[in-house]
């Protein structure tokens, strides 16, 4: 199921999945380096994860995630910095500010753009890795630690957002991280939804309804 576009008419899913199409296959696609990277940290990942289902969190040190990957210690404080980034690193992370950066640069309203990006990754990222992201989410809104790190991303991920749009002369800095914070603490509101469900409905048309609220928020004007 697909995100409601904010677009009107009998032709607009057409003229979306054109669009999405299009661009898609223009987008930037990372480079051999990076994708070597983001496979040894994915693998890390899957066995640091497997350990902590296995044992739990605190019962796992970063040196047996280590010893269970074949890396050195030093490798999995280089990528993922502390324990608590084992399970709030999320690899699309790069890959959505690449795209939402690439989007953002062509025609449409924010809502279209986010749109566009999930397009490109759901299926990798809630289909083909649905277990990790389902474990990932838990361990998120269940271990304090955890959820602290998650909280500091969240942050991190919101000024990001929020820099791409203003950089793109869409609108001004403040507007931007009103809109970026509805928008990434509504998906953060979404994914415990989800856990609280444990892991029932849908997630997609879920995150529709931020999506749907964003688009309603940018036609406000600012001070309305």
């Amino acid at each position: 199921m697909s995100v409601p576009s904010s677009r009107s008419g009998a032709d607009a899913p057409e003229r979306d999945a054109a669009d999405s199409a299009a661009n898609a296959a223009r987008a930037p696609r990372p480079g051999l380096r990076e994708r070597k990277k983001a496979a040894t940290m994915h693998r890390i990942q899957a066995v640091a994860l497997d350990l902590f289902e296995r044992h739990g969190f605190d019962a796992v040190s970063i040196e047996q995630v280590a010893d269970a990957a074949e890396v050195s210690p030093s490798t999995v404080y280089r990528y993922f910095g502390t324990k608590e980034g084992l399970v709030v690193h999320d690899e699309y992370d790069d890959r959505v500010l690449e795209l939402l950066v690439y989007y953002l640069q062509r025609d449409g309203d924010l809502a279209h753009v986010l749109t566009r990006v999930l397009d490109e990754l759901w299926a990798d990222h809630f289909v083909k890795d649905a277990g990790p992201s389902w474990v990932r989410t838990r361990w998120c809104f269940e271990h304090p630690s955890i959820q602290g790190a998650m909280w500091v991303l969240v942050n991190e991920q919101v000024e990001t957002f929020a820099r791409a749009v203003s950089d793109s002369r869409r609108m001004p800095l403040l507007r931007a991280r009103i809109l970026a914070s509805a928008t990434v603490w509504g998906i953060v509101a979404v994914l415990r939804t989800w856990y609280e469900r444990d892991g029932a409905g849908d997630l997609r048309a879920d995150i529709g309804q931020v999506i749907d609220m964003l688009a309603r928020l940018e036609q406000t004007p600012p001070g309305s």
